[in-house]
């Protein structure tokens, strides 16, 4: 064997094994940097199970708050999933209406709560409310909804429309956009 042979035999050896050192390494290094990526953009700071809120105003409960987690990232709305039930209450404390909904989402600077999905509010005096979003306005305690909606009264006349507005027991309410029958005036 001459040197040249030799060297053949040595070289390319070493050179696809630097090759394949490089490429690995920069492969590896790219899904690593992509996975961490991914996996950390759906982590949140805060996490709970089964959590129990209660809002007040001026050391009055207005609302207490109940589902199965609780989400929250610092500076963020807290948000509420899983058979979400909301309790309302009067100035002097007491209760008048519930809510159920899928989700929810809790601003603790202001107090609002915005509730998402299958949300249906039932007041003491017999008023029910369904429809997919409500907002709930802590400063003017009125439960504001956007989209369409299902308003049954207490003497079993049922509503629909687009928009409505009313206060946190149901018995002062508006319909913006009514449609359907109801058996007598109302």
């Amino acid at each position: 064997m001459n040197l040249k042979q030799s060297y053949v035999r040595w070289i390319f050896p070493f050179i696809s094994y630097i090759l394949i050192l490089i490429l690995t390494g920069y492969a590896c290094h790219g899904t690593t940097n992509n996975m961490d990526k991914k996996s950390s953009e759906g982590i949140k700071e805060n996490e709970m199970w089964d959590p129990f809120i209660i809002l007040t105003r001026e050391g009055n409960k207005m609302v207490e708050a109940k589902s199965k987690k609780l989400y929250q990232n610092q500076n963020e709305s807290a948000l509420l999933v899983g058979n979400v039930m909301v309790d309302f209450y009067n100035d002097e404390g007491n209760h008048i209406s519930i809510l159920h909904s899928d989700s929810a989402w809790i601003n603790e600077h202001n107090n609002d709560l915005k509730a998402h999905g299958n949300v249906h509010v039932v007041s003491d005096s017999g008023y029910t409310l369904t429809t997919h979003q409500i907002i709930w306005d802590n400063s003017y305690k009125m439960i504001i909804a956007n989209d369409s909606v299902m308003f049954t009264t207490s003497e079993g006349d049922t509503l629909y429309g687009v928009g409505f507005e009313s206060d946190s027991d149901l018995e002062e309410w508006r319909i913006f956009k009514p449609f359907g029958i109801t058996r007598g005036g109302i």
